[in-house]
């Protein structure tokens, strides 16, 4: 099993809305090329979650990588 499906299955990630409401973050599907053949790769520059219901996207990173741009 991969680290970011058992991460998946440890944590629900969820964003909190103006309004009060709390909506599910998903992973934001990648593009399809080499890095999608090595998720360790891919964690090293962090995680793309999208809300559900509003679109908005959050990044998780280990902190080292945290100021750099989205993946």
């Amino acid at each position: 099993m991969d680290r970011l499906r058992l991460a998946e299955l440890e944590l629900q990630v969820q964003h909190r809305h103006n309004d009060g409401s709390w909506s599910p973050l998903e992973p934001r599907p990648s593009h399809h090329d080499a890095a999608d053949l090595d998720p360790e790769r891919d964690w090293a520059h962090g995680q793309v979650f999208v809300c559900t219901t509003c679109g908005e996207e959050v990044r998780v990173a280990p902190k080292e990588d945290a100021e750099g741009p989205p993946g």
